[in-house]
C-alpha cells in the first residue's frame, strides 16, 4: 500500500511557489496544482520507476569512470569505441601496398600496368561481457551509505576490467610465429617447471625483430609476465632499477600483468582461449605489440537489477559489458615464452 508522503508535498509546493514567482502566475494557483499533482504521485508508482533508471544510469557511469587504470597496457590500443554500431565494428583491412621503382619502367616512357588495391571487410562483432549476480539484502542502507553502493559495483567492474583485460592480452600475443608475428623462446639458465628464464639478451633480441621488420620506434610496447619480470630483476637489480625510472627498455614502454596467455613449451603455440595451464607442458609469456596496430572498444554497458525479490528477500544487480580487443593486422607484436627444456 502507498503511502502519503507529507516531506515531498511541501517540497514540491516550494517548487512550485518559487516557479510561479518567478513568471508571474498567482501562487494561489500554483500551489493549489502542486497539491493536487503531489498528492497523486504520491499513491502512483511513477516514482520507484525514476528512481530504478536513476539508479541503473549512476551504477554504469560507476562502471565506466576511468574503467582503464594508469598501469593498464589497454591505455595504449587505439580506442575505436567511436566506430560502433549496434555492438559491432565495420572496417577494411587494407590490401597489397604499391611498389617504387627507381630509373626503370617510367624512364622507358612506357607506364606500368595498374594494379587495384583488394581490401578485406571485417566485421567485428563485440563479445559479451556478463557479471553473476550479487544479492544486495537492504537496499535502503545501500541506498542510504554509498560507501556500501560503491564497493557492490566496483566488484562487478573489476571482474568486468579483469576479463577485457585476459581477453585482451589473449588477441594481442600471436597464435604462433610467422615472418610479421615472432615468437620465440627466453634463453635464461632453466628453473624446472617454469622453464627458461629471461634475459635482457632476449629483450634485445626482441627489438632486433621489431626493427627488422620497420616497426616504428615510437608506440612500441612490451608487455611482462611477474614472472619474467623478476627474471629480469634477479639479473641484475641495478640496470632493473634504472629501468623503472623511465619505465623503458630498449625503446620499449613496459606495462605488467599476470593474465598473459600461456604457450605450449614443446611447439611454441599459444593455448586455447580459456584453457587451463598444463604443468609441464604449459608456460608462461610476455607480449609486446605496437600500439597502432591494436585496438579496443566499449559498446552498450548495462545493468540488470531485480528489486524486493520474495525468493531471496532481497535486490539483485548484476552487470553487462560488450567489448572488443584485438590486432588489427597480423603483423607488429610478438611473444616470448619461457620454454621447458
Amino acid at each position: 500500500m502507498k503511502k502519503f508522503n507529507v516531506g515531498s508535498l511541501l517540497f514540491n509546493l516550494m517548487v512550485a511557489l518559487f516557479i510561479a514567482v518567478l513568471v508571474g502566475v498567482p501562487t494561489v494557483f500554483a500551489a493549489g496544482a502542486s497539491l493536487v499533482a503531489g498528492t497523486l504521485l504520491s499513491f502512483s508508482g511513477n516514482g520507484p520507476v525514476l528512481m530504478s533508471g536513476l539508479q541503473k544510469e549512476i551504477w554504469t557511469d560507476i562502471i565506466m569512470e576511468g574503467f582503464y587504470p594508469d598501469n593498464s597496457f589497454l591505455n595504449e590500443a587505439r580506442d575505436m569505441s567511436y566506430l560502433v554500431d549496434s555492438n559491432t565494428i565495420n572496417l577494411a583491412e587494407a590490401g597489397a601496398t604499391p611498389t617504387a621503382v627507381l630509373d626503370t619502367t617510367f624512364s622507358t616512357g612506357v607506364p606500368s600496368a595498374p594494379a587495384a588495391r583488394t581490401d578485406t571487410a571485417l566485421n567485428l562483432p563485440l563479445r559479451t561481457i556478463d557479471t553473476t549476480t550479487t544479492v544486495v539484502r537492504n537496499i535502503e542502507e545501500m541506498e542510504a551509505a554509498y560507501d556500501k553502493m560503491s564497493s557492490v559495483v566496483y566488484g562487478h567492474k573489476q571482474e568486468i576490467l579483469r576479463m577485457a583485460t585476459k581477453l585482451a592480452a589473449w588477441n594481442y600475443a600471436p597464435a604462433s610465429t610467422t615472418a610479421n608475428t615472432p615468437v620465440f623462446a627466453c634463453t635464461g639458465v632453466t628453473n624446472g617447471n617454469s622453464g627458461r628464464k629471461m634475459t635482457f639478451a632476449d629483450v634485445l633480441s626482441l627489438k632486433l625483430l621489431f626493427d627488422q621488420l620497420d616497426v616504428p620506434q615510437e608506440g612500441r610496447i612490451l608487455v611482462l609476465n611477474p614472472y619474467h619480470e623478476a627474471n629480469l630483476i634477479e639479473a641484475d637489480i641495478a640496470t632493473y632499477r634504472g629501468v623503472l625510472q623511465t619505465n623503458l627498455l630498449f625503446g620499449f614502454k613496459l606495462y605488467r600483468t599476470s593474465i598473459t596467455p600461456s604457450f605450449i613449451s614443446a611447439t611454441g603455440v599459444k593455448t586455447a582461449w580459456a584453457a587451463t595451464p598444463v604443468a609441464g607442458t604449459d608456460v608462461v609469456s610476455s607480449f609486446a605489440f605496437h600500439k597502432d596496430e591494436v585496438m579496443k572498444a566499449v559498446g552498450t554497458v548495462d545493468v540488470f537489477a531485480r528489486y524486493k525479490d520474495p525468493e531471496w528477500k532481497g535486490d539483485l544487480i548484476n552487470f553487462q559489458m560488450r567489448f572488443l580487443a584485438k590486432s588489427l593486422r597480423s603483423k607488429y607484436y610478438a611473444a616470448i615464452y619461457s620454454k621447458i627444456l
